[in-house]
């Protein structure tokens, strides 16, 4: 009891250390992603934190295992490094009651991983793209930075100050390319002195309402241009997407992920990823299981980069199966394949040892027979 509680506590402790520090390694460039948008006008500032708290469950699905892999290796490698693990197979512990010891962790990391896969992600990724999608039905003039070009449309928008409310922008420069029929396209440039958003009260469409302005069309390689000034001038906004409805596969709830499964490859190849991110952690334990045990004089970080690649190359080729079963030029049975390759590749690693010292006894019997 008092093993299983020790070796308990440093594998998840040490776990939770890991995938912590990787979440705000990996995090960071998600952020400065986001920054990037929120510089630019694609999103605004205050929606940064709810989309990272969204965000996060989609990390942890794969940082958690692998976190879970380091921890063993960390630990064991320690144990194995202080002699603590010589005292114990001197004391009549053997291997298998010390991977007994891994199986309450390995299950707890293994249930964590799977409630965030099959229902947390999912649902943290419909929240994200509902928020992207109301900030893009939200005011236009919310996203709006002065001195930026802004999209609006296929046009592109620079205002060079708002108002103190916020409902107005001021010096709008409005550019835009028309092709003409049987001629080239010939280029719009609108210059305002403020602008404001406005909606059909009849069909609830939006408007874009300019004032005080003029409007040139000009054609390139041609001096002439046409100049039209006028106190008012309507410019139809883009309507977006429905908040509601959800475009992405990662998207989909499960139980409607599985339905869609049967007639969408996509959808087949999500439902797979999902199942399979649970069925890293048995293998990686055993995996890391295997490969941390090292000799006293190697120090506890010698299979530490072999056995992260290793690791990864599962994770690579579990990926690959995915690829692959999306452009449906194979069968799910290629991703259950890469887990029993890598299952039985683990088994093996682990009876490694043991065949090698019944090798050398073999030996050693041959010797003194001959």
């Amino acid at each position: 009891m008092i093993i299983r509680r020790y070796i308990s506590l440093q594998v998840l402790g040490s776990a939770a250390a890991m995938a912590l520090v990787l979440t705000v390694i990996l995090m960071s460039g998600r952020i400065i992603k986001y920054f990037g948008m929120a510089a630019d006008g694609r999103m605004d500032v205050k929606l940064l934190v709810a989309v990272l708290v969204y965000r996060i469950p989609g990390f942890l699905d794969l940082i958690v295992p692998l976190g879970f892999f380091i921890a063993i290796l960390l630990t064991f490698g320690r144990l194995y490094l202080d002699n603590e693990m010589s005292v114990l197979y001197a004391s009549g512990v053997s291997r298998a009651q010390i991977m007994g010891h891994l199986v309450l962790p390995t299950i707890v990391v293994m249930a964590l991983v799977a409630f965030t896969s099959l229902y947390v992600t999912p649902a943290g990724n419909a929240a994200s793209e509902r928020l992207f999608a109301r900030q893009a039905e939200s005011n236009t003039f919310d996203l709006i930075r002065p001195g930026r070009f802004q999209a609006v449309g296929k046009r592109m928008l620079y205002a060079e100050a708002l108002s103190p409310d916020r409902k107005e922008l001021l010096e709008v420069h409005l550019f835009e390319q028309r092709p003409v029929a049987g001629k080239e396209t010939r280029q719009l440039l609108v210059h305002a002195a403020s602008g404001r958003s406005d909606r059909d009260p009849a069909t609830g469409e939006r408007y874009l309402v300019l004032t005080n302005g003029a409007r040139y069309e000009v054609a390139p390689g041609e001096a002439a241009y046409r100049e039209l000034r006028f106190a008012s001038y309507r410019i139809r906004l883009p309507e977006p997407d429905a908040p509601d409805k959800l475009s992405r596969i990662s998207s989909y709830s499960t139980p409607k992920l599985l339905q869609e499964s049967r007639t969408n490859v996509h959808a087949k190849a999500e439902w797979l990823w999902r199942v399979s991110l649970p069925l890293f952690v048995p293998t990686a334990m055993l995996l890391a299981f295997s490969l941390s045990r090292v000799n006293p004089r190697q120090g506890r970080y010698a299979k530490l980069l072999p056995a992260i690649l290793l690791y990864m190359s599962y994770v690579v080729a579990v990926g690959a199966a995915r690829n692959t079963i999306e452009k449906g030029k194979a069968g799910e049975s290629a991703l259950w394949a890469v887990h029993v390759a890598y299952f039985l590749l683990a088994l093996a690693l682990l009876g490694f040892e043991q065949m090698k010292l019944q090798l050398q006894r073999w030996q050693a019997r041959r010797r003194v027979v001959a």
